[in-house]
C-alpha cells in the first residue's frame, strides 16, 4: 500500500506544478494584454497626428480593404477628423479578452476615450476595438462607437 507521506509529497508536487502554470499562463495573458492596449494607444497617437501611413500600418488587410486605400482612408476619416480636431486619449479599459481559435488569435477591449474636438470641447465615449494578432504585431480589426460583440 502507499504511505500517506508518498500521498502527501504527490499532492504537493501537483499543487507545485498547478501553482507554476496558472502563474506562468497569468503573466503571459498580462503581457498579451498590454501588447493589446499599447496597439490601440499607437494607433490613437497615428488618429491624433492624422498620420495615414500610421494609422495604415496598424491596421489589418481585412480593415484596410473595407476602407478601400490609404487615400480613401485619408480623405474619408482623417480629413474629417483633422477638420474637427479630434484627438483621443485611453482613459479607461472597462473589458478585454483574447481568445485563439483555429491557430487565429484577437482581442477585443472595450475602453472609454476622451475625444477632444474644436468647439466642443472634451466628452467621454465608449468604443469597442478588435484586434487581431498577425505574427508578433497586434493590428486593429474593427473600431466603432459603441459596446459590441
Amino acid at each position: 500500500m502507499v504511505s500517506k507521506k508518498k500521498i502527501l509529497i504527490v499532492a504537493i508536487v501537483v499543487v507545485a506544478v498547478v501553482a507554476v502554470v496558472g502563474v506562468v499562463l497569468w503573466q503571459s495573458m498580462s503581457a498579451s494584454f498590454a501588447e493589446v492596449e499599447s496597439a490601440i494607444k499607437s494607433s490613437l497617437t497615428a488618429l491624433d497626428n492624422y498620420d495615414v501611413d500610421a494609422s495604415w500600418a496598424l491596421m489589418s488587410s481585412d480593415l484596410q480593404s473595407f476602407y478601400g486605400s490609404k487615400e480613401d482612408f485619408n480623405s474619408s476619416i482623417l480629413d474629417g477628423l483633422k477638420q474637427a480636431g479630434w484627438q483621443a486619449l485611453l482613459t479607461s479599459i472597462s473589458s478585454r479578452s483574447i481568445e485563439t481559435t483555429n491557430g487565429v488569435t484577437t482581442a477585443s477591449f472595450i475602453v472609454t476615450l476622451q475625444i477632444t474636438e474644436t468647439g466642443i470641447g472634451a466628452r467621454g465615449e465608449t468604443y469597442t476595438f478588435k484586434l487581431i494578432k498577425i505574427g508578433d504585431q497586434w493590428k486593429i480589426d474593427d473600431w466603432r462607437v459603441g459596446v459590441w460583440d
